[in-house]
């Protein structure tokens, strides 16, 4: 069993007081400190130390968040938000103990959808299979674009940390379709940010159209961790739902070309979305437990999404889209072009869940531990990475999961190495692994997202000082006494 620490954080106040107020404000029913109902919160699927959390609540509205924040902010007590338990990067383990807030299991409900300007206002535990279901159902001729994540993830969480989605190469990441937010800040005010900001008490549900032009402060929690505030709401961009959608796939021979296959095709400016797995994925998807490659096998697969209102504008882009590849192959680059419809029905159905998203790719967790390098990377640096990372999966002995994606029309990329692990025998091993990978995409301009504090810490000595000086400036003004989910970006 993994060992888990507790931390005494109460010196204004007792731990039974604590309690009491807890139970005064969430009811008895929804508050525990019982170790078998905190266990849970203690730890994640990555490399991440776990700790003990001291109480857990079940919120059901901001009222009650707001009597918490004052109450933990006076006694100095650490917040730390929880979603769906789909988490990496440590950023849910409670480092300093204190209050879990679970908002998964009752403030899970999808408010509002705008069919006109194409938004969603939802509280922070719906997940992606819920908000898919609730549109196939009632809005078919919307879609929400949807993460490499399993249906029971958190929409608003992955939102609030500029995750990655089926429309990338198009929008660029969650938190560029943010449109609204409502926070509640440590001293207990309600602050809404966006085009919601009119009114007083509420706002109208549909006044979460714009994040602009107003003063930019959703800044101020965007990526911040849970630092800065609590999210009870937030109002995120839909999209149409065009009736035709296929899916073209390329099989790439070598590593080294595969900057240049993302940068071009993501300039199209015809497909939704590029990414590209290495073939042990594409193995692994296909139920095969440790994949290897082999001599002459390709190393890599790209999957771009075309959607078309009509046939015509489908035949247009599929059109584009060819001639790309020509150009590709004209400068000797060895790559095969494949329908990948017809490509999953001979090989193994279960390479389905790569592009019929959310989707569980039940391989990824067939071993205890699951961890991985999500960063935004300079896309004329991918060539480079892509080779030297293979280099280190190698060197330790780990088949070679990697997963990129062009984003914005190839304005930048993804670029995300991927370990499963057994965290009872292989931790120490996988640890090493991580710290070389981040040490080599760091020196070469890489920007991890979902950062743990380990990774953190190795980012601030390569920071500016003015930004670092800044941050914590604004960090301390939003959170003087720390309780915000403490620890994270090594506050």
């Amino acid at each position: 069993m993994t060992i888990t620490k507790e931390t005494n954080i109460f010196e204004k106040v007792n731990k039974e007081e604590v309690y009491q107020k807890l139970v005064e404000i969430f009811g008895k029913e929804n508050v525990s400190s019982k170790s078998v109902d905190l266990y849970p919160y203690s730890y994640d699927m990555t490399e991440c130390a776990p700790n003990m959390p001291d109480f857990v609540v079940i919120p059901e509205n901001k009222e009650q968040l707001v009597e918490l924040v004052k109450y933990c902010n006076q006694n100095v007590i650490p917040i730390v938000p929880y979603i769906s338990g789909n988490n990496v990067g440590g950023l849910t383990i409670p480092e300093r103990g204190g209050i879990i807030v679970d908002f998964g299991k009752k403030m899970n409900k999808i408010l509002h959808i705008n069919e006109n300007m194409m938004y969603a206002l939802l509280e922070p535990g719906v997940t992606f299979g819920q908000l898919k279901k609730h549109l196939d159902e009632n809005f078919p001729h919307l879609r929400y674009n949807y993460p490499f994540a399993p249906p029971y993830a958190g929409v608003v969480g992955n939102a609030m940390l500029s995750g990655m989605n089926n429309m990338s190469c198009k929008i660029g990441s969650m938190g560029d379709s943010i449109n609204g937010l409502e926070v509640i800040t440590v001293d207990g005010d309600i602050a809404r940010i966006g085009s919601c900001f009119y009114g007083k008490e509420e706002a109208d549900p549909d006044s979460w159209w714009s994040r602009y032009p107003m003063p930019d402060l959703m800044g101020l929690f965007v990526n911040w961790q849970g630092m800065t505030g609590l999210i009870t709401k937030c109002a995120v961009q839909l999209w149409p739902k065009k009736p035709i959608r296929k899916f073209e796939a390329l099989i790439i021979f070598n590593l080294k070309d595969v900057g240049e296959i993302c940068r071009e095709i993501g300039r199209t400016e015809v497909i939704d979305d590029i990414a590209l797995g290495s073939i042990e994925i594409v193995k692994m998807c296909c139920g095969i437990p440790e994949p290897k490659t082999f001599p002459g096998e390709p190393r890599m697969m790209s999957i771009s999404t075309i959607t078309a209102h009509t046939e015509n504008q489908y035949k247009a882009k599929k059109e584009i889209y060819l001639n790309i590849i020509e150009k590709i192959k004209q400068q000797g680059i060895r790559i095969y072009s494949i329908d990948f419809d017809e490509f999953v029905k001979l090989f193994n159905l279960r390479l389905r869940s790569l592009v019929d998203l959310p989707s569980m790719v039940l391989s990824l967790f067939e071993y205890s531990g699951l961890t991985w390098f999500g960063s935004y990377a300079p896309s004329h640096k991918i060539e480079e990475l892509s080779q030297k990372v293979d280099k280190l999966f190698k060197k330790y002995n780990v088949p070679l999961y990697l997963y990129m994606k062009s984003m914005k029309y190839s304005h930048y990329c993804i670029f995300r190495p991927i370990i499963r692990f057994d965290k009872f025998k292989d931790e120490e091993r996988i640890h090493k692994l991580l710290e070389e990978i981040i040490d080599t995409c760091l020196e070469l301009g890489c920007i991890p997202y979902k950062t743990p504090a380990w990774m953190t810490e190795k980012m601030r000595k390569k920071i500016n000082p003015g930004w670092l000086k800044l941050f914590e400036k604004v960090k301390k003004m939003m959170d003087p006494n720390a309780i915000l989910n403490p620890g994270r970006w090594n506050t």
